[in-house]
């Protein structure tokens, strides 16, 4: 699939097959003159009715048949027909062609965006642009390109057939479409202006919905679910009004192209009996009624379509263009599948991991500042902080899912700021927090991958031990077959993360990236994690670990201390509580107990969200 290389997509859609797209205007053009010859054979048929002479016309000697005139006129005007609904078939099939290509270009960069790069913008409003400007975009290709040939081809034809076959002045003509053409772009303008702000407002409510949709059950505990519907339903009036606005104005455009070759009739038969230096003809009557009547009909009832639709798609071609310009990444992610360990893979030993110079620029605000980290290979490294000191931003940004720069950042004796992005994620494995869970059986929420093969049901089995996730216990009865249910909603906070544990176990990559991956288990199984798989199972593995569990820092190798996206003191805990005010006051407003750390004792550790999702009777 081709890439997008050029700085406009107008640009790339009309080069892209470009022999295509003349072929298109060729057709159109083909279309046209046999149009034309049709009034010319009429003409001749009725000279011919009327022993008008006519046989001759741009040097070509015409029939004197009747029967022969009138089969052309018929054979032209079919031709004509044949030509102009190919050309509708051959755009529709080119837009289908390019959509292909921007909706691929679309799905990679979405790839390539790191998570701070979207801005403003919902995952609802992406959606939008993927499902209606890509298709709006196009209608360049799909009608404004064939439907504007097969205007202009005939209005720039018809004047100069009818001058050199009648001897009419061209000017009164030329002026009186020009006039119209005019308003019509005045009141296609302004239809494309209404187009913009109803693509905008819909864009707004679809993210709007989605939110809706995917928070309803928080919404209705939290008693918010009136508000919220208040705010959708806000902006579809908003929808409705613009809609209203823009009906009524393409309801006047298209009554103003109706009269339009009435109009043009009168002026053309006034200029050919006034303005004419030679009699006029019968013939020459039906074939002007013909050209204006018949032959300009259409073309001058689309011109206000083909204006709208050249403005809407222009203004959906912008807000692609805005979307493909977010994020300051160069990279061209490709879609790799993820890397599935064999049934002996070893756990492999862990490269040094080495940042310098690390800074994160969101919004004009620095989150992280000169950050200077070295994680020894196979250490256990916490990172703890208040709320907002950039925790999880660190660890994103070792995963290069926000635009932090860098000074230096190696694993081992890799430069990673030379690796591809795709590549970097073989290094590191994460789990959040919040734990994704697909809506799928327990064996592909693993194993990650839709229709699983049972041959990884060993393996897969394992993780979930390793991670203390016992299927029985758990209550679920299916085994790996247990269906989860959409975003997990038949797990608890709890399993959900033990899930994404076992995903980590499975895949088994050397850096090992913990973002709070414990908050929301009970303590009993927190003790047995820490223990058998942070202390045991992981122990060749380089961890990183962002906690407000504290009562795990007894157990880690250093803690990095974050305060104001800065590392303000690095060291064990003893050496930490030992050297440093700033650490024992933070210490101590998350009310962790005092640690005995020769023993392996847990003490409850209240975390900063008093409903802290533990897991409560087996769940």
């Amino acid at each position: 699939m081709n890439e997008f290389k050029e700085k406009s997509l107008l640009i790339h859609i009309f080069r892209y097959r470009l022999l295509a797209r003349l072929l298109l205007l060729l057709i159109c053009f083909a279309a046209s003159l046999f149009g034309l010859l049709s009034p010319l054979f009429q003409k001749a048929f009725v000279d011919v009715l009327t022993n008008q002479d006519s046989m001759h016309y741009l040097g070509f000697k015409l029939s004197s048949n009747a029967l022969i005139n009138i089969s052309l006129a018929f054979c032209a005007s079919l031709i004509c027909q044949l030509l102009s609904l190919f050309a509708t078939y051959f755009a529709a099939r080119e837009a289908f062609l390019i959509q292909q290509n921007i909706g691929d270009i679309i799905y990679r960069k979405m790839l390539s965006l790191r998570r701070d790069t979207l801005g403003h913008k919902s995952i609802g409003e992406v959606i939008s642009i993927y499902a209606t400007d890509v298709a709006s975009a196009t209608t360049v290709i799909e009608q404004t390109l064939p439907l504007g040939a097969s205007i202009l081809f005939p209005v720039i034809l018809a004047p100069l057939f009818i001058h050199s076959l009648y001897d009419i002045p061209l000017l009164p003509t030329i002026l009186t479409m020009s006039i119209f053409i005019s308003f019509h772009l005045l009141l296609s303008v302004r239809q494309s202006q209404f187009f913009f702000k109803f693509k905008q407002l819909a864009a707004e409510r679809s993210g709007l919905v989605n939110e809706w949709i995917q928070n309803i059950r928080s919404l209705r505990i939290l008693a918010w679910l009136e508000n919220f519907e208040k705010k959708i339903f806000t902006k579809r009036r908003e929808e409705t009004a613009n809609r209203i606005q823009m009906v009524t104005n393409g309801q006047i455009n298209s009554s103003v192209a109706s009269s339009v070759s009435f109009f043009i009739n009168l002026i053309a038969m006034f200029s050919m009996i006034y303005l004419s230096h030679k009699p006029v003809t019968p013939g020459e009557v039906l074939a002007l009624l013909w050209i204006f009547g018949v032959f300009l009909t259409r073309p001058f009832r689309a011109l206000p379509w083909v204006f709208t639709f050249a403005f809407d798609s222009y203004s959906s071609i912008k807000r692609v263009e805005h979307f493909l310009e977010l994020g300051d990444s160069t990279e061209n992610f490709q879609n790799i599948s993820p890397f599935l360990p064999t049934s002996n893979s070893q756990v492999p030993n862990s490269p040094k991991l080495k940042i310098s110079g690390l800074n994160l620029i969101l919004q004009d605000q620095q989150i992280l500042k000169d950050i200077n980290l070295e994680v020894s290979a196979g250490e256990f490294l916490a990172i703890v902080g208040e709320v907002g000191s950039g925790k999880s931003l660190l660890l994103f940004s070792l995963m290069r899912e926000v635009s932090a720069n860098f000074n230096e950042f190696n694993i081992g004796d890799l430069d990673m700021l030379k690796v591809p992005l795709e590549q970097t994620k073989n290094y590191f494995t994460f789990v959040s927090q919040d734990g994704f869970v697909m809506s799928s059986n327990m064996r592909e929420n693993i194993v990650f991958e839709y229709e699983a093969s049972q041959q990884y049901d060993a393996r897969v089995n394992t993780a979930l031990k390793q991670a203390e996730f016992d299927m029985t216990r758990e209550s679920l009865t299916d085994g790996l077959e247990t269906e989860i249910g959409e975003r997990g909603v038949n797990l608890s906070g709890g399993q959900k993360q033990r899930v994404g544990l076992a995903r980590a176990i499975f895949y088994d990559r050397p850096i090992v990236l913990l973002d709070d991956s414990l908050s929301a288990v009970d303590i009993d199984t927190e003790k047995k994690l820490v223990q058998n798989l942070l202390l045991g199972r992981w122990q060749k593995h380089t961890r990183i670990l962002v906690t407000h569990r504290l009562s795990v820092l007894q157990f880690v190798d250093r803690i990095a201390f974050l305060e104001n996206g800065k590392i303000s003191e690095i060291g064990t805990l003893a050496e930490l509580m030992a050297r440093s005010d700033r650490f024992r006051s933070f210490n101590s407003s998350t009310r962790v107990p005092s640690t005995d750390l020769k023993t392996d004792t847990f003490s409850l550790v209240l975390s900063e969200d008093p409903a802290s999702n533990f897991d409560q009777g087996g769940k």
